[in-house]
């Protein structure tokens, strides 16, 4: 776990047990799609699910770009509260709005429904701009044909359910391959593990050398982030909305770049240092072996 000195202070307690793999991957074939699907007054949810279900894949990762909706709702991550170590902050129930892009991961709850995890950047009246967060994909009505590239993983199982360690409910990795052959990775990972170590210990695990980092999000603590000077900025935020993870690993060294929100929803963005970029909830990575 990490437990540098300098972000001592922001390794987060969580009130259930410590799960004892903080780290897990499942390998996959790779399905790519782009284009545009109409909203047709449907949700977020059931226009993801919609897409997914047109290209054969039960779970995935992807992006959404240009996508008006008639409501919208959203919120930000912050401070304890309802014995959570980090909750939900301000819940907005706004009605008109856009989403110029956001990021989602896909898959089903236990029953078998559909259910998608999305983190985007959001223009709506009454909020400052730029803002972004959380969204409640099944409480945002969709209008119009937003464009959706879906990063499909059809031999893995991503199920929603309730962390005994986080009081939350996060994507498990309920099935996969573990094949070292395979073309693409899901990486799940638990609090207070670095995201950039996590994302190279998993890759050493499968096998791979070389990836590039396709669509994925997650929420980071005070997470220190470097600039194109290389310059060090520490952010003094917990519970941070990653609306985005890019980047590579070459050589089995990952290099990531991460889009977060803080509590207001102002975004912050750079170079994940390495080492100083511990998970809050959880991270859901998606590579793309190269």
């Amino acid at each position: 776990m990490i437990r540098a000195p300098d972000i001592e202070r922001f390794y987060m307690v969580h009130p259930g047990p410590v799960a004892a793999r903080r780290i897990e991957w499942a390998g996959s074939r790779l399905v790519e799609a782009t284009g545009h699907i109409d909203g047709a007054g449907r949700s977020l949810l059931d226009v993801i699910a919609a897409f997914a279900v047109a290209h054969g894949v039960k779970s995935g990762t992807g992006r959404i770009s240009d996508c008006a909706l008639t409501a919208t709702r959203f919120t930000t991550g912050g401070p304890a509260r309802d014995g959570k170590a980090a909750n939900y902050t301000y819940i907005r129930d706004l009605g008109a709005g856009h989403l110029p892009w956001g990021t989602f991961s896909y898959g089903r709850t236990p029953d078998g429904a559909p259910f998608v995890h999305c983190h985007a950047r959001v223009e709506a009246q009454g909020i400052a701009q730029p803002a972004g967060g959380h969204l409640f994909p099944a409480d945002c009505m969709v209008e119009g044909e937003p464009k959706i590239d879906l990063c499909g993983l059809p031999d893995i199982d991503l199920v929603q359910m309730p962390d005994a360690e986080t009081l939350h409910s996060v994507f498990e990795v309920e099935e996969g391959s573990r094949d070292r052959n395979t073309e693409a990775l899901f990486v799940r990972v638990r609090p207070n593990e670095d995201v950039t170590h996590a994302v190279e210990a998993a890759c050493r695990a499968a096998g791979i050398t070389d990836a590039d980092i396709a669509p994925s999000l997650g929420s980071l603590n005070a997470p220190a982030l470097t600039g194109a000077g290389r310059d060090r900025r520490a952010l003094a935020h917990v519970g941070m909305e990653a609306l985005a993870f890019t980047g590579t690993v070459r050589g089995g060294r990952a290099a990531l770049d991460v889009i977060a929100v803080d509590e207001a929803g102002n975004p912050h963005e750079g170079r994940l240092a390495r080492g100083l970029g511990p998970v809050c909830v959880t991270a859901e990575i998606a590579l793309v072996r190269r």
